[in-house]
């Protein structure tokens, strides 16, 4: 099926060549693995005896005046990137789509992508660097009332790797653009349902009749989730809100005390986000409280699989390398979050960021909290210092690490970027975390030299100095690195010799966690 789709697409495609534009893009990226026990990079297949693994993807993309189509390739061998302790391999069309456009009308039929309001409802995406594409299957209609209105609906089921999840999943939404003065107003309102299949309706009854007889009920074949949102912006201020509800479903509750069991549990978000900008200085506040919204194409998924929705997660997206190595994803049974974000430029030689987070779960427990300092003084036109301070907790059972109670970790962190002669720069980035949780204390140092626009190289080392004994049984260790990155126009090509510690990589807020590495890793990209 996917074969003779592939044909008649490229076939069109080419009879269209002289009437629109192809483009496209190529990825890949190659594992070689080198078995490591000191630092837990064995134990996998690809360790045991496999030894390499790749995930690549091929998009090639046409556009023309009221019609635009793509199809992807894509190919995984003995790949970790969809279940990190396991190999997978496969090849197909991952995903492929026409689009027409016919007045006000904008169809689509394939896989698509979307998002309603911000996500809550629904979110149909694509992260590569997680091993995610929840691009759903069907038909996906846009109408255009006027420039300030638009109604958008969806049937289909999602995407289940080369595959699909039994499950149908259909929406609406309608939002709008208006201005009042000096007021802009864009509102919107959306409803998304679910309606389960007979197997995975058969695999909860089973699980409930197992439970405690006053425990069991009736579950549900249809599930709906509601939202209503709307940003408000005046002169300085910004308001945004989404209010949303999703009717009772089973819930899978473990470890609440009660034993692990389904629930029927209706569902409830709450999120509101507050900036104030103005020359040099800009400050956001947001809350969030989150009851019983788990939302995946079944109950019977866990982890990032089926997951329909998005909620944003209230805590900062760090990018230097120990402050970012403890992060939280939003939690879907229980949780109540507050953020507090300033950024502001004192001068032309200072400024600086500010942020705190503090997330419990809805009974008051503490599940994250973070406070985040960072400055930049520009000593010069060819140098910058960047010194920052991280003081972080979390609950390590919540999150997905192997300890219990309380983390505390705090980090000090030093930057400097310094501009060499005509193209050319280096930076340097040094870090220590004290912590007496998880893998213990550690330190970090990198320095990176690029020479514009086609060459970057970096040596990096992160250093357990101070191991917890209770997981590490070598001793202190060096996880070193050395990369190099060769640009050329949309190209760019990379090795790296890396030795790495497990962890939960986490990317816009879409956490996994990620095994240990010891091998070489070389990436290519280019757009075309």
């Amino acid at each position: 099926m996917h074969k003779s789709i592939l044909i008649i697409f490229l076939a069109a495609i080419t009879a269209l060549l002289g009437q629109g534009n192809i483009s496209g893009d190529v990825m890949l990226n190659s594992n070689f693995f080198m078995r490591d026990s000191s630092r837990l990079a064995y134990g996998t297949p690809q360790y045991n005896h496999q030894l390499y693994g790749s995930d690549a993807w091929l998009a090639l993309n046409y556009s023309g005046k009221d019609l635009t189509a793509g199809v992807r390739l894509d190919a995984h061998q003995n790949s970790n990137l969809h279940a990190p302790l396991q190999s997978f391999s496969g090849q197909g069309i991952g995903r492929w789509f026409i689009t027409k456009k016919i007045d006000k009308l904008e169809v689509t039929g394939g896989y698509f992508y979307d998002q309603f309001g911000n996500g809550i409802v629904f979110r149909s995406f694509e992260a590569r660097q997680l091993g995610l594409d929840n691009a759903v299957y069907g038909i996906h209609t846009r109408y255009q009332f006027s420039q300030n209105t638009e109604i958008k609906g969806f049937s289909g089921r999602q995407k289940n790797r080369f595959e699909l999840f039994e499950p149908i999943i259909r929406g609406l939404n309608a939002n709008g653009n208006f201005k009042y003065k000096k007021i802009y107003i864009n509102p919107g309102i959306s409803v998304v349902a679910r309606t389960l299949d007979n197997t995975s309706m058969n695999s909860i009854i089973s699980s409930i009749n197992q439970q405690a007889f006053d425990t069991r009920f009736e579950p549900r074949y249809n599930v709906y989730a509601f939202s209503l949102n709307n940003s408000l912006s005046f002169k300085r201020w910004t308001w945004d809100m989404e209010l949303a509800s999703k009717t009772p479903e089973a819930l899978f509750i473990a470890g609440d005390g009660n034993g692990q069991r389904y629930e029927l549990r209706d569902g409830s978000v709450v999120f509101q986000s507050l900036t104030y900008t103005k020359r040099g200085l800009g400050i956001t506040g947001q809350y969030k409280r989150t009851e019983n919204y788990s939302f995946r194409v079944s109950p019977t998924e866990t982890g990032l699989r089926g997951v329909i929705n998005y909620l944003p997660p209230l805590t900062r997206q760090n990018s230097y390398r120990l402050p970012a190595r403890y992060a939280a994803q939003s939690l879907e049974l229980s949780e109540q979050a507050l953020q507090m974000d300033i950024v502001f430029k004192l001068n032309k030689k200072w400024k600086g960021i500010l942020n705190g987070s503090y997330v419990t779960d809805l009974e008051g427990k503490l599940m994250f909290k973070e406070a985040y300092a960072e400055l930049t003084y520009k000593l010069n036109k060819k140098t910058k210092l960047k010194p920052g301070f991280q003081h972080l907790q979390l609950d390590q059972q919540t999150y997905g690490l192997k300890g219990k109670g309380l983390l505390t970790s705090i980090v000090p962190f030093f930057e400097v970027q310094r501009k060499l002669a005509k193209k050319k720069s280096f930076r340097l980035e040094a870090s220590i975390m004290q912590t007496a949780q998880d893998f213990g204390s550690w330190s970090w140092v990198l320095f990176e030299y690029n020479w514009a626009p086609k060459w970057s190289f970096s040596v990096s080392d992160m250093y357990n100095f101070n191991p917890n004994e209770g997981f590490v049984t070598s001793g202190p260790l060096h996880y070193p690195t050395v990369f190099a990155q060769y640009s050329y126009h949309s190209s760019r090509y990379s090795l790296a010799y890396v030795k790495q510690v497990e962890g939960i990589v986490c990317t816009g807020g879409v956490c996994r966690y990620e095994p240990a590495f010891s091998g070489v890793r070389f990436s290519m990209s280019t757009n075309f």
